[in-house]
C-alpha cells in the first residue's frame, strides 16, 4: 500500500509538473477561444473580442445585430511562468498538516460519541433496555456507590415494534422546525467557498450568491448549525429508519473542520505558523490561495468521516480524491476593472473573469499528504476509543475459478449498474412526489399541503410498515450484510429479492423525505443481497445443468462456483462503485476489510463495468439526471436555506452553470 501512495505521488508530481503555468480556462459562449501566446501569457491578461455570430453559427436563428460582449480571461497563476513560492511557505505547510491531524483527532472522537449514541437509542427502543444510574433524592448528601440506584429504560415493551421508527421521524420534525440544517456534500462545498471569499475581503461571484443564501460566518452559530443535523442522524439511525451512518460520519468530519476555518480564537493560534496571507499578491490570487486551502481542509474531514466510520483510513484517503474531488468546481471569479485599458472597446463593456478553485487535490504533494494524515489518525482515534473492529466482518472464503468465474462477476457489475440506476431514479421519483411535482393531481394537491415537518413522519411510518414483513430493512448495523459475508445467515433467493426491493424503496423513501442519513451503507446492503441472489440463481442453474447434461460435469465451471460470501462482497462493491461513481473506493474498502489480496481482482473488474453501466443506463434514460440527481452525494433532502426554494438545485459543472 506505502510503494502504490508513493507511486500515486509521483504520478501527481510529473503532472503538476507539466502542467505548471497553464492557469488559463476559457468560458466564451458558442465558440472556444484560440490558444494563448507566451507573450499574452507574460502579459498577465488576455483581452479578446468574440467572434460575430455570423462567423460561429451561421446556422442558428439569432438575430445579427445582437453585439458580442468581449470578454478578458486573466491567469489565475502570477504573470511569470516560473513558480513564486508564498513569502511563508513552511509554515503554511505545517499549518495545513497540524490542522489535518487536529481534524482527524476531533473526527474519530465525534464519530466514536456517535456511534455509541445511536447504539444506546437502539438498545432502549429494540434491546434489553438501557440501565440509567439514579440518585435516590432521600440519600443526596451520602455520595456512596451503595447509594446509587439504578433504572432501565425500555420503550419496546410500551409501544409496538414497528411505531418505533416513528418516533424517530417525529424528532427530527421537531428538530427542522427549530432551524436549518448544513447541506449536503455540493452545497457544503459552495458554502465553504463563499466564507474564503468573504474572509479575503473579495466580491463574490452573482453565480455563487445565487446559489447560496448564508450569512457571513460572524452572524450565524454554526454549531448549532451541526448539533441539529447530528443529533436529527442519531434518532433517524437510533430508531431503525432506512439509512446509514457513514453519510453522517462525513459531514461531522466537515463540518468540524468548518467550525475550525471560521473560528476566529483558531485563527489567532494559527499565527504561530506565520502569516499565511502573502499580501504582495493580487485579490484574486489571494482568493485563489483561500479557496484552495479551505477545500483541502474540508476534503481533510471528509476522508477522517469514512475513515472513522468504517476503520478503513486508506478508503478514506480515495473517497476524498474520487467523491469529494468531483464536487470542487472551478469557479469564475469576476475581477475589478483596471483604471486603464489599450482596448478600443468602452471599459464598462468589458468582463474580467479569473478561474478559482479549479485545481484537483492530487496535484500538489501536500494536499495527499494532508489527507493521508487525517485519515490516518482519525483511525487511530477512533480505534483507542472504540476498539480495533471493522464495520464488515467478512469469514474465511476463497476464489475457486477467479479467472474462469470473472464473466459472472462482469455479470454481477452490470446487474449492480442497473440497480444503482434504479435506486437513483426511484428515488429522485420519491422526492418529486415529496415536493407534490409528480404522481396524480389528488397526490400532488395533497403533498404540497404537508409541512416540511411531517414528511420524515410519513417515511418513518412506511419504514415501520414495511418492517412488518421484511424486517430487515430497518437499520440494526450490518448484522444482515455481515451474516451474508460470514455465510451464516442464508436467506431463500426469492426471500433475498424480495429484500433488495423492500430495501430499495424504503431507502429512497427515508432520502428523500427529511429524515437524516448516508445512503453509503444502504447500498453496500442492496449490493450485498443481489450478489446473494445472484450466486443462488447461478448455484441453482448449475445444478440442473448437471442433472441434464451428466458430462458436462467435467468442466470446473460446472463444479461449483465460488461461496456465497464472495459473490456478496463483489455485489457490495459494485453498487457502491456504480451509485457513487468511485469504483476505486469501493474496491478499496472491501480490501481493507478483507485484508486478502486476491479479492481486489474480481472487486475491481466488477466494480468498473458497475459505474460504467450505471453511467450508460441513466443518460439511456435522461441525460442530465446524474447532474439533477443528488442522491449518492448525500444532499437529496438538505435544501433547506429559507430564502431559496427548496425545490431549486444549483448546479455549476465545469463549463455549465443550471438552477432547476
Amino acid at each position: 500500500l506505502l510503494i502504490l501512495l508513493a507511486l500515486l505521488c509521483g504520478q501527481c508530481n510529473a503532472f503538476s509538473s507539466l502542467h505548471h503555468g497553464n492557469g488559463l480556462r476559457s468560458r466564451t459562449p458558442l465558440a472556444m477561444v484560440p490558444p494563448v501566446t507566451q507573450e499574452e501569457l507574460n502579459g498577465g491578461s488576455i483581452t479578446r473580442d468574440t467572434p460575430s455570430v455570423e462567423d460561429v453559427a451561421p446556422d442558428l436563428d439569432i438575430e445579427a445585430d445582437l453585439a458580442p460582449i468581449p470578454i478578458t480571461f486573466v491567469a489565475s497563476t502570477p504573470s511569470s511562468t516560473k513558480r513564486q513560492l508564498p513569502s511563508n511557505w513552511l509554515g503554511e505547510k505545517l499549518y495545513v498538516l497540524s490542522t489535518a491531524a487536529l481534524i482527524g483527532i476531533l473526527t474519530g472522537t465525534n464519530i466514536a460519541v456517535f456511534k455509541t449514541a445511536v447504539e444506546l437509542v437502539r438498545e432502549a427502543l429494540y434491546g434489553d433496555g438501557v440501565i440509567l444510574p439514579f440518585l435516590n433524592p432521600a440519600l443526596w448528601n451520602e455520595l456512596k456507590g451503595e447509594d446509587i440506584l439504578t433504572i432501565t429504560l425500555r420503550i419496546s415493551e410500551t409501544i409496538p415494534i414497528w411505531l418505533i421508527p416513528a418516533c424517530g421521524g417525529i424528532l427530527v420534525g421537531l428538530l427542522l422546525t427549530i432551524g436549518d440544517m448544513p447541506p449536503g456534500l455540493r452545497d457544503t462545498v459552495k458554502e465553504v467557498d463563499l466564507d474564503s471569499m468573504r474572509a479575503t475581503n473579495a466580491t463574490p461571484p452573482d453565480e455563487l450568491l445565487a446559489c447560496v443564501n448564508l450569512t457571513p460566518a460572524s452572524e450565524r452559530n454554526d454549531l448549532a448549525r451541526f448539533s441539529r443535523k447530528a443529533v436529527a442522524a442519531t434518532l433517524t439511525l437510533g430508531t431503525g429508519n432506512s439509512l446509514g451512518p457513514e453519510g453522517p460520519s462525513v459531514e461531522a468530519g466537515m463540518s468540524l473542520s468548518r467550525l475550525l476555518m471560521n473560528n476566529k480564537i483558531f485563527g489567532k493560534v494559527s499565527r504561530v505558523f506565520g502569516t499565511l496571507e502573502d499580501m504582495e499578491l493580487s485579490e484574486m490570487q489571494r482568493v485563489n490561495r483561500k479557496v484552495a486551502r479551505d477545500r483541502l481542509l474540508l476534503a481533510c474531514g471528509a476522508a477522517a468521516g469514512v475513515s472513522a466510520g468504517f476503520n478503513a483510513p486508506l478508503s478514506g484517503v480515495f473517497f476524498a480524491l474520487e467523491i469529494v474531488q468531483n464536487s470542487l468546481v472551478p469557479i469564475d471569479f469576476p475581477l475589478k476593472q483596471a483604471a486603464n485599458t489599450n482596448s478600443n472597446i468602452e471599459q464598462k463593456s468589458e468582463i474580467q473573469v479569473a478561474t478559482v478553485g479549479g485545481e484537483a487535490l492530487a496535484l500538489q504533494q501536500i494536499n495527499i499528504s494532508a489527507i493521508l494524515l487525517a485519515s490516518v489518525v482519525s483511525a487511530l482515534t477512533i480505534q483507542l476509543l472504540l476498539g480495533n473492529e471493522l464495520a464488515l466482518r467478512l469469514g474465511s472464503f476463497d476464489f475457486k475459478n477467479p479467472l474462469i468465474e470473472l464473466p459472472l462477476y462482469l455479470l454481477l457489475g452490470a446487474l449492480a449498474g442497473v440497480t444503482a440506476a434504479i435506486f437513483s431514479g426511484v428515488a429522485q421519483l420519491s422526492k418529486s412526489t415529496f415536493d407534490g411535482e409528480e404522481g396524480p393531481e389528488i397526490v400532488r394537491d395533497v403533498f404540497k399541503g404537508i409541512p416540511k415537518y411531517a414528511k420524515p413522519v410519513i417515511a418513518s411510518l412506511f419504514c415501520g410498515v414495511v418492517s412488518l414483513f421484511v424486517p430487515q430493512v430497518l437499520f440494526f448495523g450490518y448484522e444482515t450484510l455481515n451474516g451474508l459475508f460470514l455465510n451464516s445467515n442464508i436467506f431463500s433467493t426469492e426471500y433475498l429479492f424480495a429484500l433488495l426491493a423492500a430495501k430499495l424503496m424504503t431507502t429512497a423513501v427515508s432520502a428523500s423525505s427529511g429524515l437524516v442519513g448516508g445512503t453509503f451503507a444502504p447500498s453496500l446492503f442492496l449490493g450485498g443481497v443481489l450478489g446473494a441472489g445472484f450466486h443462488n440463481v447461478v448455484a441453482d442453474s448449475l445444478q440442473v445443468l448437471v442433472e441434464q447434461h451428466p458430462e458436462l460435469s467435467a468442466y470446473p465451471i460446472v463444479q461449483g462456483i465460488s461461496g456465497l460470501p464472495a459473490f456478496a462482497m463483489v455485489g457490495a462493491a459494485s453498487v457502491l462503485a456504480a451509485l457513487f461513481r468511485a469504483p476505486l473506493t469501493a474496491s478499496l474498502l472491501l480490501f481493507e476489510c478483507t485484508r486478502n489480496y486476491d479479492v481486489i481482482l474480481p472487486l475491481m473488474a466488477s466494480a468498473g463495468v458497475a459505474s460504467l453501466t450505471g453511467d450508460i443506463v441513466e443518460k439511456w434514460l435522461d441525460e442530465d439526471q446524474r447532474d439533477k440527481d443528488p442522491v449518492s452525494w448525500g444532499d437529496l433532502a438538505t435544501r433547506l436555506y429559507e430564502d431559496v426554494d427548496d425545490d431549486a438545485v444549483c448546479i455549476v459543472i465545469d463549463d455549465k452553470n443550471t438552477s432547476e
